[in-house]
């Protein structure tokens, strides 16, 4: 397979199909809550469908229909995450990549770090007990290690939000690329407009956001692949 390369630097977004789903999801809990709270109100008739307005009762004891909001709220803001998640080029909710670090942003959060300052990256397996039974997320983590031999995690990414294969494969290959880029930096052959492979679960979601007319970087660019030794062993995590 050809490789697939793009100039740094770039942003991973969000997968669309996973967000058309949540979309789906939380228009469906907003008109349900919509509609508990017409029913609720007096406006709405259950029974066969019919509007009463004004409410029996008057509007004042319909006041108990406002228990809803907390759930119509919950609803939308679902919607409006998942609709800015989808934006290609929304300034929200993506990983930045270029030749000095990684950009982490979320809708109220913005964490920003170095390549020199970011320990390793591994792949660790998170087992959630659930009432369905278990749920297991992967993720790529970066975990440094303490002067008294404890661990602290730097960073973590759930990489299947971004990937398109498994939860497993999509942490993996995430985790292999970022310690290529991290290798590349540390070596100082990672540059503004260098040309980098994107690994294939990211390629219909890696997009580049420079501006400026690409140049020809000091080390010709870079187009070997992530290899094999940069992964580093799954750690399990109850």
């Amino acid at each position: 397979m050809n490789a697939f390369t793009l100039s740094l630097p770039i942003r991973l977004v969000p997968r669309k199909g996973q967000q058309i789903g949540m979309l789906l999801f939380f228009m469906v809990f907003f008109g349900f809550a919509l509609v508990w709270m017409a029913g609720a109100a007096g406006v709405l008739d259950l029974d066969d469908g019919t509007l009463r307005l004004p409410p029996q009762g008057g509007w004042a004891g319909a006041a108990f229909a406002l228990f809803g909001l907390p759930f119509a709220a919950v609803g939308l803001g679902g919607m409006a995450v998942a609709i800015l998640k989808m934006r290609r080029h929304s300034p929200y909710y993506h990983i930045a990549i270029d030749s000095d670090g990684l950009t982490v942003r979320e809708l109220f959060k913005f964490r920003r770090f170095d390549w020199d300052k970011l320990p390793g990256f591994e792949t660790i397996k998170v087992e959630r007990r659930t009432k369905n039974g278990r749920s297991i997320s992967h993720y790529t983590v970066a975990t440094e290690l303490l002067p008294d031999n404890s661990q602290r995690e730097v960073l973590r990414i759930r990489a299947d939000d971004y990937g398109a294969k498994s939860g497993q494969e999509d942490a993996e290959a995430l985790a292999a690329w970022f310690n290529q880029l991290r290798d590349l930096a540390l070596d100082h052959r990672l540059h503004a407009q260098t040309d980098v492979p994107v690994p294939e679960p990211f390629r219909a979601t890696a997009i580049a956001v420079s501006a400026r007319p690409a140049q020809p970087s000091p080390t010709g660019g870079v187009t070997r692949q992530a290899s094999a030794a940069a992964r580093r062993p799954t750690v399990d995590r109850q």
